[in-house]
């Protein structure tokens, strides 16, 4: 483990910041709907989501996705901002050898996107020379988690939330 759960949402949303857990479970649709736009498959219909505040401000909501790299799971964090677009992406535990691990300044290349099937190396992100694997499934984690925020958006709204 990098860095655990807490710290890395204090790290994230800053001294404070007020942090809500708040567990969705998605029905058969809408992880259809989700999993069909971000082009991934996700691990579950429960998404386990935290919601930062600052003086009844929305400051974004993190998420944390666990993936199968090469032959060894990883952790990553990914902060949603209040316009639905990444605001930040963190490894918090990494199995796979340290040579595999993803920096930070190629973690920042995610910071400020959208939603889109091209939010992957080569194309809206740059290429991680030497760490395809891990390249490949922290963009399908950021894709699934954009989906899935959209999604909960979507139902809040329905739900008058």
């Amino acid at each position: 483990m990098l860095v655990d759960r807490e710290r890395a949402l204090a790290q994230a949303f800053g001294p404070g910041a007020t942090i809500r857990t708040r567990t969705v479970f998605l029905d058969s649709m809408a992880v259809r709907r989700a999993e069909q736009t971000a082009g991934a498959k996700l691990a579950s219909p429960r998404v386990v989501r935290y919601e930062a505040t600052r003086r009844d401000t929305l400051l974004g909501t993190a998420y944390l996705d666990t993936h199968r790299v090469r032959s060894m799971n990883e952790t990553v964090m990914i902060v949603v901002s209040p316009a639905g677009r990444v605001g930040a992406v963190e490894t918090l535990a990494f199995a796979e050898p340290d040579d595999y691990l993803a920096p930070r300044r190629w973690l920042a290349t995610f910071e400020d996107q959208a939603l889109s099937r091209d939010l992957k190396p080569g194309d809206a992100v740059p290429n991680l020379g030497g760490s395809t694997l891990t390249a490949r499934a922290i963009a399908a984690a950021v894709r699934r988690t954009l989906a899935l925020h959209a999604v909960i958006a979507e139902k809040d709204r329905g739900a008058g939330k």
